[in-house]
């Protein structure tokens, strides 16, 4: 599970990032894109605390033999500042899988990082036993049509937030026609001996928490009302090679 990616460059802040990071396993080294920009929807990282904003993966990532990460990260232009070199971090990193799911302590949070070109990237991650795959759906019921705050899921047993969306990052959210909103991440993965916890905090006041049991198939849906906001909640469960999150 991949929880964060953070940048420390030597140019410091603030940046306007664009480029990739994906991932691949042994299985069929297929890319799974975890973050994706162009220069014309650059992320704009203002201080060593922001991470990028992770988009996947869309599908899982099983842990046959090791993981391995690819980034092409680079910056344009921030605020009048000229950037010499647009270059940013490039790199691979490998994660061996088999021998940290074996002896590594349950639940832990590892890091790597990545020194490369004119940044340090820190990359944070732990490994999911027994996983399921779940697709999160957010429909509005009532309230406005354009959601302001943050959604956030996390697993009842591992110590860190998978950030869905951030209005303050990557802006409001607005419903479709079918009211549904598009987080720029939906899917998420959890172990069946563990509970899905997804928390809304709608702003300018709102805070609920909506708890989910994984399953091998099948769905579950539930309404909460947070702030201004009555929400219908779907989660989609599905068996996948889905031994890492991010």
């Amino acid at each position: 599970m991949l929880y964060r990616s953070r940048l420390f460059p030597l140019t410091g802040y603030p940046l306007n990032v664009h480029g990739t990071v994906l991932a691949r396993d042994s299985l069929d080294r297929q890319c799974v894109y975890l973050f994706r920009r162009d220069k014309d929807n650059c992320q704009l990282i203002r201080s060593k605390n922001d991470s990028l904003i992770l988009t996947g993966p869309k599908i899982g990532l099983m842990i046959y033999d090791s993981i391995f990460f690819e980034l092409d990260l680079k910056v344009t232009d921030v605020s009048g500042r000229k950037v010499k070199d647009e270059r940013l971090s490039k790199g691979l990193m490998v994660v061996d899988g088999i021998f940290r799911l074996s002896f590594a302590p349950k639940h832990r949070v590892e890091t790597e990082a990545l020194v490369s070109m004119h940044s340090t990237l820190d990359l944070n991650y732990t490994f999911i036993r027994n996983a399921v795959e779940g697709t999160v759906e957010i429909r509005i019921l009532e309230g406005p049509v354009h959601f302001h705050g943050n959604i956030l899921a996390r697993a009842t047993n591992v110590p860190c937030d998978i950030l869905l969306h951030d209005s303050k990052l990557s802006g409001v959210l607005t419903a479709g026609d079918n009211g549904v909103l598009q987080t720029a991440r939906r899917v998420v993965g959890v172990s069946v001996d563990e509970m899905l916890l997804l928390t809304f905090v709608a702003a300018p006041v709102g805070v609920t928490t909506v708890e989910f049991t994984p399953r091998r198939n099948y769905y579950d849906e539930k309404k909460i009302i947070c702030g201004n906001y009555k929400m219908l909640v779907k989660v989609t469960w599905s068996i996948a090679f889905f031994d890492v999150n991010f």
